[in-house]
C-alpha cells in the first residue's frame, strides 16, 4: 500500500442517523472507483472538537492516494458549527456527557454511510481519530463496532460513563485491534487515564498497543497548534511522522493481513 499514489476524487456525502438527523461528511477515494468493478477497504476519519477541517480532509486524501476509501465523519450535524472554541464546547458538552446515548448512534451512522457505498468492502473497515475523534474511535472498539481496527491520536482516554445496565457488546472481549498514539508530555490527559484504559482493555482481552511519543504534547499531529493559543497543545513533527508511519503499518496489518 505504501508505494501507491492514486489520483483522488472527493465529494461531500449526506447521511442520517436512526433519529433522522442529517449529517454531511467528506469522502475521498481513488479516481474511477465509483465506476470500477471492485471493492476497496474503507476508513472513517473522526475529527477533533472543531469538526471536519482541512486537516482531516487532507488525511482522507492521503489515505485515498494509497487505495482506501476515506470518509471524514460529521458528529454535530449538517450546518452545526461553532465560530470559536467556547461555542464548539457548548455544542459538544451535552453529547459527551452521554456518549452511549448521544454519540454512539452518530458514530455508527457514519460507519454505515461508508459501508453502504457499493465500492467499499464491508469486511475491511478501520477508524482513525484525533483528540475527540480519538476518543470516538476507542469507544467504537468498546462497542465492538463492525471494524477491524481503530487508531486514536491524542484522544482523551476517558472511560464511558457508568451504567447500571451494561450493553451486551460491552461485556464481550473487544474484537477490533487498537492502536493508541499518546504524547508523553500531554498535560491535558492525566497519566491515570492511560493506566486505566490499558487495564480496561486488558480485562476485555483487547489486541492493543499503546505508544508514548517523547516530548509530544496534546494535539501533536496538527501543525496549526503552536502552543501559544492553547497552552499544552502543540504540534510535534517527529511524533506526527512516527504516528502516521505506525498508522500505515497498522492498516496494512488489519485490512490486508500484512
Amino acid at each position: 500500500m505504501y508505494s501507491k499514489n492514486y489520483s483522488v476524487e472527493e465529494k461531500l456525502l449526506e447521511y442520517k442517523d436512526q433519529e433522522g438527523t442529517l449529517f454531511e461528511g467528506f469522502l475521498a477515494f481513488p479516481s474511477g472507483t465509483e465506476t470500477a468493478n471492485r471493492k476497496l477497504p474503507g476508513i472513517t476519519v473522526h475529527p477533533a472538537f472543531e469538526g471536519i477541517t482541512e486537516f482531516e480532509e487532507d488525511k482522507a486524501r492521503s489515505l485515498a492516494k494509497l487505495g482506501y476509501v476515506a470518509f471524514c465523519v460529521d458528529i454535530y450535524g449538517k450546518g452545526t458549527r461553532g465560530k470559536k472554541k467556547e461555542e464548539y464546547f457548548a455544542i459538544l458538552q451535552p453529547l459527551r456527557t452521554e456518549r452511549r446515548a448521544k454519540i454512539k448512534p452518530r458514530l455508527l451512522a457514519g460507519i454505515k454511510a461508508l459501508t453502504d457505498l457499493s465500492y467499499v468492502d464491508k469486511e475491511k473497515v478501520a477508524c482513525i481519530g484525533f483528540c475527540l475523534g480519538g476518543t470516538c474511535c476507542l469507544d467504537l472498539a468498546r462497542y465492538n463496532a463492525p471494524v477491524k481496527g481503530v487508531i486514536s491520536y491524542h484522544g482523551t482516554l476517558t472511560p464511558l460513563e457508568p451504567t447500571e445496565h451494561l450493553p451486551e457488546e460491552e461485556k464481550r472481549p473487544i474484537k477490533p485491534s487498537v492502536t493508541i498514539c499518546h504524547g508523553d508530555a500531554d498535560s491535558h490527559i492525566p497519566m491515570e487515564n492511560a493506566v486505566s484504559i490499558m487495564e480496561e482493555f486488558r480485562k476485555r482481552e483487547a489486541d492493543f498497543q499503546f505508544i508514548h511519543y517523547a516530548n509530544a504534547q496534546h494535539g501533536f499531529t496538527e501543525p496549526k497548534h503552536t502552543g501559544e493559543i492553547i497552552p499544552g497543545v502543540k504540534y510535534n513533527e517527529k511524533a506526527a511522522k512516527r504516528s502516521w508511519s505506525t498508522t500505515l503499518a497498522f492498516l496494512d496489518e488489519v485490512l490486508h493481513g500484512k
